[in-house]
């Protein structure tokens, strides 16, 4: 089959991230075991200096010989960027096919008097052929000053002009 088409293929079948799945197209056990040790363990919100333990506990109990590589910190916490941008890339064409979305923010101030927004997108997404409403989370972020310009966390949604989308008399939603 062409490239391109088992591109499109994969795009149109793989909804989401599951790990039966991946197992079956990882041939090497010893990566698979140190991608669900860090995925766990950044979904559990478990410390990532656990990493090493966890590996090689998870490893021992599949009958696999203890980790002697690629066991620290720094591989589990490049093993969760790269799945944070999964995510987020799964995340950003799911809302790209959306008709409608809001964004929904809450302030609040840290510790140190530092104010934060937490971000939410609200969109409508198909789920086995039924429109859904869905809310997930999109980032934590200290804006640079209160003005909205200054908050640019949807440029890598696709949305790169939203004040004048949404200010513009040609607009739906208005």
């Amino acid at each position: 089959m062409h490239q391109n088409q088992c591109r499109k293929l994969g795009q149109q079948t793989q909804k989401k991230l599951n790990p039966s799945n991946l197992r079956d197209t990882l041939v090497d056990d010893g990566i698979m075991s140190r991608i669900l040790s860090g995925w766990w363990l950044a979904k559990e919100d478990v410390s990532v200096r656990k990493f090493g333990s966890y590996l090689e506990t998870q490893m021992i109990i599949n009958g696999q010989e203890p980790p002697t590589s690629y066991r620290d910190d720094r591989v589990a916490w490049e093993i969760i960027e790269i799945l944070g941008r999964y995510f987020r890339n799964m995340l950003k064409h799911r809302v790209q096919k959306s008709p409608y979305f809001g964004i929904m923010v809450d302030e609040t101030t840290d510790n140190s008097t530092t104010a934060q927004l937490i971000l939410y997108i609200k969109f409508l997404d198909e789920i086995d052929g039924t429109i859904t409403p869905m809310v997930e989370y999109l980032d934590l972020i200290s804006p640079a000053s209160g003005v909205a310009e200054d908050l640019t966390v949807l440029s890598g949604f696709g949305f790169t002009d939203c004040r004048r989308r949404f200010t513009s008399r040609s607009n739906p939603l208005d």
